[in-house]
């Protein structure tokens, strides 16, 4: 198991709220999380990867079908329920969560595939806000993309083109302090009545204010599934030795 450091976040949250409309006929009787590429959900080789790094608080903000999740998931986690889901975005289901922010975290989209060797570097960069980022960018993709000043992100967002010098992968992680500035964002928001926002639109726009660093891909897998055709192109790539993971963990596969 990894080791971490005292300053290390020992709680993560997973966003896992959203109907996943795009995933559709995937997502008609599941949360997207509990797509299947090789044979188990995102949502178990999410969690898999978590424990191997030493973060077992986890807390799952769910929404659709949650019954789905919470008969899914076996292993200790809190849950935060989105009961507006339909009419809200991931910076709510993040505010709802806001309590267990305060420490620091990681935070994680469902939709993300992720060998547990990028969460590791995310883990033990020292950097207090990070985020874990491709060097490849490209500009029709529907990916956050990143303007760098070495491994300094100076803006972050998804229309970013020529200026873009990465693309923001994920996982991210904050410290005590960026979580307190996310949170009052957070609150901000709900104060003047969005509740629509992306996360990481947040995330960037607080980019420009923090410290907040682009750790490089060590080389790992990843893939977001957030489409039919993502879900495919992970099918086809995913490694035998993430499969051969998730099986360890829990061995049973799911038919959705």
């Amino acid at each position: 198991m990894h080791q971490l450091t005292k300053s290390t976040p020992r709680t993560a949250v997973i966003l896992a709220a959203g109907p996943g409309s795009r995933l559709l006929p995937h997502t008609a009787h599941a949360p997207k999380c509990l797509t299947a590429i090789g044979g188990f959900p995102i949502l178990q080789y999410q969690l898999a990867a978590l424990r191997q790094c030493g973060i077992d608080d986890i807390v799952l903000v769910v929404g659709y079908l949650s019954d789905r999740i919470r008969g899914f998931v076996r292993e200790p986690v809190t849950y935060v329920e989105n009961g507006d889901y339909a009419s809200t975005n991931s910076s709510h289901s993040l505010w709802l969560a806001r309590e267990r922010l305060r420490n620091g975290y990681v935070h994680l989209n469902s939709d993300l595939l992720f060998e547990p060797d990028m969460l590791r570097a995310l883990l033990d960069a020292p950097a207090e806000n990070a985020v874990i980022v491709e060097r490849t960018v490209c500009p029709s993709s529907d990916m956050m993309k990143a303007q760098m000043d070495g491994a300094r992100i100076l803006r972050m967002g998804k229309n970013l083109t020529s200026d873009a010098a990465a693309e923001v992968v994920g996982p991210a992680k904050f410290g005590p302090n960026g979580a307190a500035r996310l949170i009052d964002a957070l609150e901000g928001l709900q104060a003047s009545g969005e509740r629509n926002r992306w996360a990481y639109g947040i995330f960037g726009e607080l980019a420009t204010e923090l410290a907040f660093t682009g750790v490089d891909n060590p080389g790992a897998f990843w893939a977001e599934v957030d489409t039919v055709a993502d879900a495919q192109d992970a099918e086809r790539r995913i490694p035998r030795r993430m499969i051969d993971l998730a099986a360890g963990r829990r061995a049973v596969k799911v038919a959705i």
